[in-house]
């Protein structure tokens, strides 16, 4: 996935945070490399990750 700055810059104002312009790039960088490194994974591993479940979520256990 190809990650711009209008992406951060739009998905920062979607959750109502107003970031500092030098903060946006360095957010852009790190998602840009988060998103590469999933888009690798994906393709090392992408046909065996659809063959497993995905784990279930976790609730806090009830007290006895």
């Amino acid at each position: 996935m190809n990650v711009t700055r209008d992406y951060v810059r739009a998905a920062l104002e979607l959750q109502g945070l107003s970031v500092p312009e030098e903060e946006v790039i360095n957010i852009h960088l790190r998602l840009s490399l988060w998103m590469k490194a999933l888009d690798e994974i994906e393709a090392a591993i992408g046909d065996q990750m659809d063959d497993v479940d995905p784990v279930p979520p976790v609730y806090p256990h009830e007290k006895f």
